[in-house]
């Protein structure tokens, strides 16, 4: 059980990825752990940076160690599109179990593979950005990366100093450039 791991630097900050016979088995932003790197890792970060740079995030085989339910909806959320956004209940919805917005919310939370399974296009049923485990600037941050903004670098201060980021409206964000 050969496990690899990259890192990379991205304006959100260290964002890293770890591979195991295969699959990409986690990501995230942090310090990447102590494993060697590899092909597949660094195949991964290398898409994220370019990801950054304006890109399509490259598809990878992704094996989070999650419960079918949780397994269901990651299949679902990584049909969407960047710049496409769901609630949670329609997520729900589409993974077979309507009514299970907050296991949807759960399973969000608890995501192993944040980027590759892009739990930041979910958002509440009111529109409003609502949490992210990551820090809502960075869930703020990315969506305005896949909507095209160019000054994603020059909001990022904004952003990380919004005292209530998640009650923002994602049509206000979008919209009008605030916060």
């Amino acid at each position: 059980m050969a496990r690899e791991a990259a890192a990379v630097a991205t304006p959100l900050g260290t964002f890293f990825v770890v591979a195991e016979e295969g699959a990409l088995v986690q990501s995230g932003f942090g310090e990447a752990p102590p494993l060697p790197p590899g092909p597949l890792a660094e195949a991964a970060g290398e898409a994220v940076a370019r990801y950054f740079a304006g890109e399509a995030l490259a598809s990878f085989p992704l094996r989070p160690r999650v419960s079918p339910f949780y397994a269901r909806v990651y299949r679902e959320l990584s049909k969407t599109r960047p710049g496409e956004v769901l609630s949670y209940g329609e997520l729900a919805r589409r993974a077979g179990r309507p009514g299970a917005a907050r296991a949807v919310g759960r399973a969000m939370a608890e995501n192993p593979l944040p980027l590759f399974v892009p739990c930041h296009r979910v958002i509440p049923a009111s529109g409003r950005l609502g949490g992210y485990g990551l820090f809502p600037w960075r869930k703020a941050a990315l969506l305005l990366l896949e909507a095209g903004e160019p000054d994603l670098e020059d909001r990022l201060p904004r952003l990380r100093a919004h005292p209530d980021l998640a009650s923002v409206r994602l049509g206000d964000l979008l919209g009008d450039g605030e916060p």
